[in-house]
């Protein structure tokens, strides 16, 4: 735990770099100097001042670049020729199609809805209807309709603040209903669940999302809803306050799960930045007691779930690294020793699965680039087989009573497609465009041998034309953390970058899922400093084996892989010429202070533990910034309306290596005040935001074209 804390106040090298005023702090044993404390204070109007300017300055040298509007265009073209975007879509049991689309004319997305995936196309919502938002920039983030398709729930946000205000609205009649539920977040935490009688619904309610609330995500509630009344009225079914006999601590989120109109029992678990959670249950007709029991424990690693009557199914990783799946009671629950229905295999991992009335159904993968799709039926394990090989396999039903599966498959350089499979018949009913944009791109997957004798999966595309002579531009990146696997998917930064003519790589580093739960303990806590070393070594594959050079490379990555990255550089500074971190976590022995940090202590440790402690000081790229040290070019983006990750981070970051760096190499920051952690973003800002990524690294990386 921190002692205590003196500030003393010491003269800047130089004109041209923020003045430090140090803070001891005293940790255990041990101090730790923190030059920069007071960039935490984004109130302060020499604060304010400053990164005004840094943005300022960013923004000047990235305009210098002439091309950059070129990939902006490009974007522009890209989005022209698709016509249009479709996104989140929903398909009901009963055949009806709700989905966001964007015109390649628009800049935001607008709800509508089919009665049939042939059927005609109504629009239900224009997000510039709310509150007249035209000039608002309000974004459609989540929707969920009733059971019989009467009603929706839209969810709508704004700046990039995920935090949502929900309406209601009448399917058939357009019509607005009068109440309006504040401070929400369905789109990221918990949903939305209709009651079996569509009367309401239940909702995760933030009480405390006001602007810079300290305990903005603490004591969430679960609340249920009923149409037609103010959201005072609303009432409290599920949280640490309400279920004192539960083990609900102040920074779960405690969120409920109602999969069908049938089911018979609601879910309530306690989620948030862990890989798994305790589970509760309760009778639908008992919704509003407090006669919650336990269903499983965190210990019993349980990752997904669905209900079937009295029973439950269940993919887990207890005994089981690479996942098995199994069945059990909900009255009677015992995991541990559950009936197994798809046995742990030791060469793929289990990556996701779906009952139909058809079977059990389920996706395998190897370093979650090879995926393989299979039906459980009577003890038998029969592959289905598409119609090529996939990298990325998702599924989804509407439960045992309905025959129909939905696959949708993904690829690095391929647009996303969808099936509809039923009674062993395989057919399109993809809703977007799914037209080749790649032509001669090689995707080849590796694996580098790691510090410490572990294979890395390392995803490398290039033209097919490409020669490893060492000069080829590179960008890298990767992510490691909360077990999340960096899946195939076509994404326009790494699509612009190919155009390019550069080589792109994905760095499959431990924290991550791709080789089971192991491979995510491995970059856990304690064992966090194989995220950058499995990093550092892909990186070091690369220029050994003649793709690039260090002077050729650049990397990449946001959020949790600000650690990644950010402690890339801090070790191998001489390894790479760019570095690219979006709202970075960089300062992580002072993540614990933000309203978000206590809630990511189930994932990268508290300082309340000692040896967390020092597992926090060591991912902490802040911390491990050098003076004299020559550090690649970096550029740190940033939104003030950010709810995951403070602002600060990335400031004091830059801040202290604009202090300590004797190259040449910029060190830019760019903070969006209308903007957040890049999740809900208008087109302009997606496009803008890419641009300057792509510049930033091509201009460091030496493209001839990208020079100024």
């Amino acid at each position: 735990m921190i002692l205590n804390c003196i500030v003393i106040p010491i003269n800047a090298q130089n004109s041209t770099v923020l003045i430090p005023e140090v803070v001891i702090d005293q940790y255990y044993n041990q101090k730790i100097e923190d030059p920069y404390r007071h960039l935490e204070d984004l109130s302060n109007p020499e604060v304010k001042s400053w990164i005004e300017t840094q943005s300022k300055t960013a923004q000047y040298f990235l305009n210098n670049i002439e091309k950059k509007q070129f990939l902006i265009d490009k974007q522009i073209e890209l989005d022209t020729k698709n016509k249009f975007v479709i996104s989140k879509l929903k398909v009901t049991h009963d055949e009806y199609h709700y989905y966001l689309k964007r015109l390649a004319t628009e800049n935001v997305a607008k709800l509508y809805y089919k009665t049939s995936f042939n059927g005609k196309e109504h629009l239900l919502y224009d997000p510039i209807w709310f509150n007249n938002s035209e000039t608002k920039n309000f974004i459609i983030n989540y929707f969920q309709p009733d059971w019989k398709n009467s009603k929706i729930a839209i969810s709508l946000t704004e700046k990039g603040k995920e935090i949502s205000q929900i309406i209601i609205l009448n399917i058939h009649t357009n019509q607005v209903l009068s109440e309006v539920l504040e401070n929400t977040w369905p789109s990221d935490v918990g949903g939305l669940q209709w009651l079996p009688d569509d009367s309401g619904f239940i909702y995760v309610h933030f009480p405390n999302a006001t602007a810079n609330s300290k305990n903005f995500l603490l004591n969430t509630s679960a609340l249920q809803h009923k149409i037609g009344e103010s959201q005072k009225n609303d009432t409290t079914i599920f949280s640490k306050q309400f279920c004192q006999h539960l083990n609900i601590k102040e920074e779960d989120f405690p969120t409920i799960n109602i999969e069908s109109q049938s089911n018979k029992y609601l879910i309530g678990t306690t989620s948030g930045a862990n890989a798994y959670s305790n589970a509760y249950y309760l009778p639908i007709n008992e919704i509003g007691s407090k006669n919650w029991k336990p269903l499983f424990l965190k210990q019993e690693l349980i990752k997904e779930y669905t209900i079937i009557g009295d029973s439950i199914v269940f993919k887990t990783s207890y005994n089981a690294p690479n996942f098995k799946i199994g069945i059990t009671s909900i009255k009677n629950p015992n995991f541990k020793q559950a009936k197994t229905l798809v046995p742990e295999s030791k060469d793929y991992v289990i990556t996701d699965f779906t009952v139909t009335a058809e079977g059990l159904y389920y996706v395998t993968s190897k370093n979650s680039v090879q995926a393989k799709l299979y039906k459980y039926t009577s003890k038998r394990h029969e592959e289905i087989i598409l119609p090529k090989i996939y990298g990325n396999i998702e599924l989804s039903s509407h439960g045992q009573s309905n025959p129909k599966l939905w696959i949708t498959v993904k690829g690095w350089t391929t647009n996303s497609e969808r099936y509809e499979y039923t009674n062993n018949v395989l057919t399109p009913k993809n809703v977007h465009n799914t037209s080749n944009i790649l032509n001669n791109i090689v995707v080849e997957e590796v694996e580098v041998t790691g510090h410490d004798g572990q294979k890395i999966p390392l995803s490398i595309f290039y033209h097919r034309d490409m020669v490893k002579n060492g000069e080829n531009q590179v960008l890298i990146d990767g992510y490691g953390a909360y077990g999340v696997s960096m899946k195939p998917t076509l994404k326009t930064h790494r699509l612009l970058w190919l155009l390019e003519g550069g080589v792109y790589a994905v760095a499959h580093v431990r924290g991550g899922g791709e080789k089971g739960s192991d491979w995510h303990k491995g970059g856990y806590k304690a064992f966090k400093s194989n995220t950058w070393k499995d990093f550092i070594s892909c990186a070091e594959y690369l220029t050994s084996n003649q793709y690039t050079s260090p002077k050729k490379m650049a990397i990449l990555s946001g959020s949790a892989g600000g650690i990644l990255i950010g402690r890339a550089i801090t070790e191998r500074p001489d390894l790479f010429a760019a570095a690219i971190i979006e709202f970075g976590l960089l300062n992580m022995l002072r993540f614990e202070t933000h309203n978000n940090g206590a809630n990511n202590t189930k994932e990268f440790g508290s300082l309340k533990d000692p040896e967390e402690f020092k597992a926090l000081l060591e991912m902490d790229a802040y911390h491990h910034v050098k003076q004299n040290e020559k550090y690649p070019a970096v550029l740190l983006t940033a939104g003030l309306n950010d709810p995951r990750v403070p602002v600060w981070f990335s400031t004091k970051f830059i801040a202290k290596l604009q202090m300590y760096d004797v190259s040449n190499n910029p060190k830019l920051l760019l903070v969006d005040s209308d903007s957040g952690h890049g999740i809900d973003d208008t087109k302009t800002k997606i496009f803008e935001r890419y641009a300057n990524i792509i510049a930033f690294a091509f201009k460091q990386t030496g493209h001839p074209e990208y020079q100024f």
